[in-house]
């Protein structure tokens, strides 16, 4: 997780870097939300086939839902939310996603 929060603001420096309008932080984020929500279907699919052997806690099952089913409202329709919200609760969903999926593994 820690991982993931050292690139996300990586991502945003180097977002923050390229803008030079006012607008242009809000439009390089919508533009990244689609590589986002890529990655959390990957990320999703992944723990649904490691979790298959019914070895995860139930506690785990629901966060990983929780937080697909959540950003799935934003990828689904990104101009519904501020980027920067969207930005926010899909890499949280990703990390959440992520962590679940690590646990599945581990459980095999």
């Amino acid at each position: 997780m820690r991982s993931l929060i050292i690139a996300s603001a990586a991502s945003a420096c180097l977002m923050l870097a390229s803008c030079t309008a006012t607008g242009s932080l809000d439009t390089a984020i919508k533009n990244s939300l689609p590589k986002t929500c890529a990655l959390l279907e990957t990320a999703h699919a992944a723990f649904i086939a490691a979790s298959a052997s019914g070895n995860i806690k139930a506690k785990t099952l629901a966060k990983e839902k929780a937080a697909y089913d959540g950003v799935r409202v934003i990828c689904a329709d990104p101009g519904g939310v501020t980027a920067a919200n969207a930005l926010v609760v899909a890499a949280t969903a990703y990390a959440t996603v992520s962590l679940a999926l690590r646990e599945a593994k581990a459980a095999e």
